[in-house]
């Protein structure tokens, strides 16, 4: 199915371009289900790529109900990063992951956002930048819910960041929210 979506054939030779068709439709790239809020429910998030770009659903109740991104979600986050490297996990009890980046690109990185619900808003609760290029390696850590983080360079042992880190709402997340020891 995602080569069928995501393969446009070119003459005879079956020249093959793994990019979206200008207009193709939404595709869910990853869902996950878990009880977000803690009451006890299940609750569905979906990753969908639209035109290049990466939209955020959450559904909240509807976990076990098969995946109808026709419906409007009680949380939409649009125009994030969309790249080869695109995935949902489930992250504890009641919170998720977010990743995208590229693999096997010859600057690999991958970045992880880790998400919660607090009272019915859905905050950036910790940001993860794994990095291996032609120059250098490394992890950059940030738990925004303890205001605390680490670096490593080149496989060596983590350090502590010194910084004042606060969680972040969903809704106010952009790439330039990333902390800036991290891009350095």
């Amino acid at each position: 199915m995602f080569l069928s979506l995501r393969t446009l054939v070119w003459g005879i030779f079956g020249a093959v371009c793994f990019c979206p068709a200008a207009n193709s439709a939404p595709l869910v790239v990853s869902d996950i289900t878990l009880d977000l809020n803690s009451d006890g429910t299940m609750d569905r998030v979906a990753l969908v790529e639209d035109k290049g770009a990466a939209d955020l659903y959450i559904y909240m109740g509807s976990g076990n109900a098969p995946l109808d991104i026709s419906k409007p979600p009680a949380f939409i986050k649009k125009d994030l990063p969309y790249n080869n490297k695109n995935a949902l996990t489930v992250s504890g009890q009641h919170g998720f992951t977010l990743q995208n980046g590229c693999g096997g690109c010859s600057n690999d990185y991958e970045t992880t956002l880790t998400i919660v619900d607090r009272n019915g808003t859905f905050l950036v609760a910790g940001y993860t930048l794994e990095w291996d290029t032609r120059y250098s390696q490394g992890t950059c850590d940030i738990n925004f819910l303890t205001g605390r983080g680490t670096l490593s360079h080149n496989l060596g042992k983590g350090k502590p960041i010194k910084g004042k880190f606060k969680p972040i709402k969903l809704a106010d997340w952009t790439d330039d929210n990333a902390p800036k020891i991290c891009q350095e």
